[in-house]
């Protein structure tokens, strides 16, 4: 059975990657090392700053009961380092069969478009800007989430446009929005870009909280606050995800992120229009083996007799 999936003129096995943040490094167990050894049709770098980053500290991840929660900092290398290795990078990705795709996070628009560069120098596959980023607190003070203002993400747009030009393969990562209008809005502008070719939705849900039984947050940085992830955001992502496929034209592809952990998930993400998924808080928590389990669900849901589960999948795959 072909399951394989074409994502901006990239061939995949399967429609089936990591997730920004869970790859930061060559090596290590957040490494693309490690990350090509995995079942993942594609790897997922970063994702990754100008400077480099440390992250907070304390306790910065929460596996809540359905969901969890997240207040890393976006810690990584930044693009000194990461430019050194992305050679052995994009080789060892390819040697898997793999692409390899590095996500970007920017704080000016021309951040954005220097790190951009320094992917596609690196030999990178795909760039993802990270539009629902940076959602970080600096000096007791929340950064601005880029992707809600659609300004903003025209301005970050034409600055990485003016940097590797339009036919160059960039996807944009956009938070979960609960505004229509204001995904509206945005999505008119990423639609009349030549330069997107994916979207990727959706981010974390910013600011979300939980308390241990003690009554004290589960997270230590910013009074708990934290960006919430797992399964809780499913119905969330599967609804923005409809709306996308309404909003976008066809020829830019989708990939869907939030609370995908099984063959099932794949599925309903793709019938709501998403063309590829990504997997974050299921790899955070049972490790890089979960892939090859969630395939092997997935094509046995392709394979069996129940065209309610399937309904024409088969000639999307």
């Amino acid at each position: 059975m072909d399951i394989s999936v074409e994502l901006a003129g990239l061939h995949l096995e399967h429609p089936v990657m990591n997730g920004a943040g869970s790859c930061k490094q060559l090596e290590g167990k957040e490494g693309v090392r490690e990350m090509a050894r995995s079942a993942a049709a594609a790897i997922v770098l970063g994702s990754i700053t100008v400077p480099d980053r440390s992250g907070n500290e304390g306790d910065v991840y929460y596996p809540g009961n359905g969901f969890s929660l997240n207040s890393l900092r976006l810690p990584n290398p930044g693009s000194i380092k990461i430019r050194a290795d992305l050679p052995e990078m994009v080789q060892l990705a390819h040697e898997a069969g793999k692409v390899l795709i590095m996500s970007a996070a920017g704080f000016s628009p021309d951040e954005y478009a220097h790190l951009a560069n320094v992917g596609f120098d690196g030999g990178v596959d795909m760039i993802e800007l990270n539009l629902g980023c940076p959602n970080v607190w600096q000096d007791g003070q929340q950064e601005r989430i880029a992707c809600f203002d659609p300004e903003m993400v025209s301005r970050i747009l034409a600055w990485v446009e003016s940097t590797v030009g339009t036919e160059a393969r960039v996807a944009i990562k956009i938070s979960p929005f609960s505004d229509p209008f204001q995904l509206q809005s945005v999505a008119q502008v990423l639609g009349e870009s030549q330069l997107v070719k994916v979207v990727v939705s959706i981010n974390t849900f910013p600011n979300a909280l939980s308390f241990d039984p003690k009554g004290k947050p589960t997270i230590s940085p910013a009074d708990g606050l934290s960006g919430l992830a797992g399964q809780a955001l499913k119905p969330i992502a599967l609804g923005q995800i409809k709306q996308l496929r309404a909003l976008l034209p066809e020829r830019i592809r989708i990939v869907g992120v939030g609370g995908i952990q099984s063959g099932q998930d794949i599925i309903d993400f793709r019938r709501a229009g998403a063309d590829a998924v990504q997997v974050m808080t299921a790899l955070l928590n049972k490790g890089p083996n979960i892939f090859s389990a969630m395939l092997e669900e997935y094509v046995a849901l392709l394979g069996s007799n129940s065209r309610d589960a399937v309904t024409d999948l088969r000639d999307r795959a």
